[in-house]
């Protein structure tokens, strides 16, 4: 089954871009690397990759190592529940964010630009440009690295930062020369983790960049799939450059925390001592909202309030946008299509998952680490790439999946199988096999302990795995981009074609609409799970 979901499509990607096609006929060719590498425009969308995904990471890297240092090593008042609101720009779909953001910080009808307009100061925001990309991609990138330096801070002996004091060093003087270089493997993890996203986006690097002509390789895939026929040979060289700039970036952390020891987990336990801010409580708890306000509040308020008015700050208020999301064809079947795809991609996702965490923790099986490795895999490869390796592969396939729905379900169970194996894993981990064993003595199979005892004990995990995955699933571009047709559009692809024509009061309502999709489960399961556990057993 990996090998169908994840090793084929991989292989028949690296495979395409030796392959030339003439007449019907293939042969083994470098024509499109020499095309690639010989084309001047190609080099530099290589370039602004570069740029753009290392501005990104280090912004993401900076924002998310204080915001975990604040959060879980300092007093920050309600640092709990700011905790949980931090990650929630992961769900913010970079589409959607990038949006968001052209309604802040454009020059003709950004809200930040009209302001100082109005001030008459100009136009001093400028969000199409290399800067802007930058900033949007690093502000919802950010999350990601701020959970991983969380859990490094949590296992940290805080008694090394109280040595540090002792000896007179300043709180900041301490965080800079003894926390961060302690979590230097966590603080790494998370940069590289957030090149890897950063390089495989598409629809933030599109809608700000091509106004202005700023190209990325997966603007260039875009385009290049747009021509007709397209030149699948070139589209394929570019997926696999930015397959070996995410090896790349994975070879350097590697090489970086070679030979050095970062143990600060042992046996002597420890009790975790929080760090006193006094005075500067208020004004750190302040710029943490700031964080949240520019990544959640303001933009799901401003598409809200695109989608409700006749144009963009037109200050005029309609319903006829939402009569769009209800009356238009277009509207009703790719909701249709979108809600087919995110509920069995997220269900086989998650049932995939269980299967694999249990083999992975449970069992005695030969060969277990590298069913781990290879569901593993795709997670260092960009989405718009490993698109492009299911596209490859189950073309070559006579009677394929292409021109289904079932094509784009495959390429998301196998692109994000791995999100699922690691959040159930580790509940699996905390589960103690003696609770599977005792079952068996009692005559229990082992369908009926994995049924009656471990899953209900994993069941919060399984949960939060299938709304992670959904909640992903809901808003996804990348991976649909290459893969869809006119009969298998999806919400994100028709909010994409109707930033394309200028639409962008109609793009606002399909926005919200996909937020309300995403972000409506959440609060359901939320407040079903709140509602169990007022239950008195």
């Amino acid at each position: 089954m990996l090998a169908v979901l994840v090793v084929l499509p991989l292989l028949a990607l690296i495979l395409r871009g030796f392959v030339a096609v003439e007449g019907g006929r293939s042969s083994a060719s470098l024509g499109s690397f020499q095309k690639v590498l010989g084309d001047a425009s190609y080099w530099v969308a290589m370039g602004n990759t570069l740029v753009v995904s290392i501005g990104s990471m280090l912004l993401a890297a900076v924002i998310g190592t204080l915001l975990a240092w604040c959060l879980v090593r300092t007093d920050v008042p309600g640092r709990q529940f700011l905790e949980k609101a931090a990650a929630m720009p992961i769900f913010i779909p970079p589409f959607i964010g990038a949006f968001a953001w052209i309604l802040i910080g454009a020059p003709r009808i950004g809200l930040l630009n009209l302001s100082f307009r109005w001030l008459d100061l100009g136009q001093p925001f400028n969000v199409y440009s290399y800067l802007g990309i930058i900033w949007v991609m690093g502000i919802y990138i950010a999350p990601y690295v701020m959970m991983i330096v969380a859990g490094a801070l949590r296992n940290m002996d805080p008694t090394l930062e109280e040595a540090g004091q002792v000896a007179g060093l300043s709180r900041l003087r301490t965080m800079l020369v003894i926390t961060l270089p302690v979590v230097a493997p966590a603080i790494l993890s998370g940069a590289v983790l957030a090149f890897v996203v950063g390089i495989g986006l598409f629809g933030t690097p599109v809608l700000l960049g091509m106004a202005r002509e700023i190209y990325l390789v997966t603007s260039r895939i875009y385009l290049e799939l747009q021509q007709y026929p397209p030149d699948a040979g070139i589209v394929a060289v570019l997926a696999i450059y930015l397959m070996l700039l995410s090896v790349c970036a994975n070879a350097i952390q590697r090489r970086m925390l070679r030979g050095r020891s970062y143990v600060t987990l042992s046996g002597k336990g420890f009790k975790s001592r929080l760090v006193m801010l006094g005075s500067l409580r208020i004004a750190v708890a302040a710029v943490i909202w700031l964080y949240l306000v520019l990544t959640v509040l303001a933009p799901v308020a401003l598409i809200t309030a695109a989608a409700f008015s006749t144009y963009a700050w037109s200050g005029i208020f309609t319903w006829k946008h939402m009569q769009f999301l209800v009356e238009t064809v277009d509207v009703r079947t790719t909701l249709a299509n979108s809600l087919i795809i995110t509920v069995v991609a997220a269900t086989a996702t998650t049932v995939l998952g269980i299967l694999i965490a249990w083999v992975t923790t449970r069992s005695r099986m030969l060969g277990k680490q590298l069913i781990e490795d290879v569901v593993l895999l795709p997670m260092s490869v960009p989405s718009l790439a490993f698109a492009l390796g299911v596209f490859f592969f189950w073309l070559w396939v006579p009677g394929g999946l292409y021109g289904t729905i079932w094509i784009i379900i495959v390429a998301l169970i196998g692109r994000y199988a791995s999100y699922s194996v690691r959040s159930i894993s580790s509940s699996l981990i905390q589960v103690h096999p003696e609770l599977e064993e005792s079952a068996r003595i009692c005559g229990l199979s082992w369908a009926g302990t994995l049924r009656r005892i471990t899953l209900p004990l994993v069941l919060p995990s399984i949960v939060a795995s299938w709304v992670m995955v959904y909640s992903i699933f809901v808003s996804e571009l990348s991976i649909v981009l290459p893969l869809y047709t006119a009969e298998t559009r999806t919400l994100s692809i028709l909010s994409f074609d109707t930033w394309s024509i200028g639409q962008f009061s109609q793009v606002a309502a399909l926005s919200l609409l996909q937020l309300v999709m995403g972000v409506g489960v959440m609060a359901a399961v939320g407040l079903i799970n709140r509602r169990k556990a007022m239950v008195v057993p």
